[in-house]
């Protein structure tokens, strides 16, 4: 695939993630002229678990959803990534290369990717670049280590409520809103809560009763998020 140049507003844009702060401007410019632009269709699976890895993606626009296959052959999602979000190092680091998970977008998604290739050579020649890679698995296992100690320590129905809150804080910024549409059904709310589906769904029907969130087919509206915030799961 061609090489896209970036405009100088993304460029601007993409300097700011957080993953490249640490480097400096001329390595943040280093590490993006060696990035390739790809765009994807809403409901478009990126890869699939087990295929071979080539790329690391770096999420500029738009969310996806990272699903697993279980033992018993059961698709579980268990993440939610939107801007800023990166994905696809795992497989960097498999002697194989294997991707650990599938990857789907849920709305219309641009990702900036950086072949493993491109970017061993890069830590090679800047050291400094090095530090990208401890900070992508930094966020993974923080991420991981959430989940584990809110499926140790917190009820479901309090599990599921803290995902919805945060799923709002990714379609709206973390800013107040009257009314957010999480394009998810709600079998993926419990999987993303590590909850049970009957328990999601008696959770959920609660909220719609008291006028906070409205069910939909394949989607799930919250019309009130700061009432969502004071809700008691009990």
């Amino acid at each position: 695939m061609p090489r896209c140049l970036l405009d100088r507003r993304v460029v601007h844009c993409l300097m700011e993630w957080p993953l490249l702060s640490s480097l400096s401007a001329p390595e943040q410019r280093l590490v993006l002229a060696r990035m390739h632009r790809r765009r994807y269709a809403r409901g478009e699976t990126l890869f699939h678990e087990g295929d071979l890895g080539e790329a690391i993606h770096f999420i500029q626009e738009g969310r996806v959803v990272s699903r697993r296959t279980t033992r018993q052959g059961d698709t579980v999602t268990f993440a939610l990534l939107g801007p800023g979000d990166v994905f696809g190092e795992m497989a960097m680091l498999a002697e194989d290369h294997r991707r650990s998970s599938t990857i789907s977008a849920i709305e219309v998604v641009v990702t900036q990717t950086l072949r493993f290739d491109e970017f061993q050579r890069l830590c090679e020649e800047h050291p400094a670049v090095q530090g990208l890679l401890v900070r992508m698995l930094g966020q993974r296992v923080d991420r991981l280590s959430t989940h584990l100690l809110d499926a140790l320590y917190l009820s479901a129905d309090l599990r599921v409520l803290r995902s919805l809150v945060e799923l709002c804080g990714h379609y709206t910024d973390g800013l107040p809103s009257g009314e957010v549409i999480l394009p998810l059904t709600q079998v993926e709310v419990a999987e993303l809560s590590g909850a049970s589906r009957p328990t999601t769904n008696r959770f959920l029907r609660r909220l719609e009763e008291k006028g906070i969130v409205r069910l939909n087919r394949g989607r799930v509206s919250v019309l009130d998020v700061e009432a969502l915030r004071t809700v008691s799961p009990r």
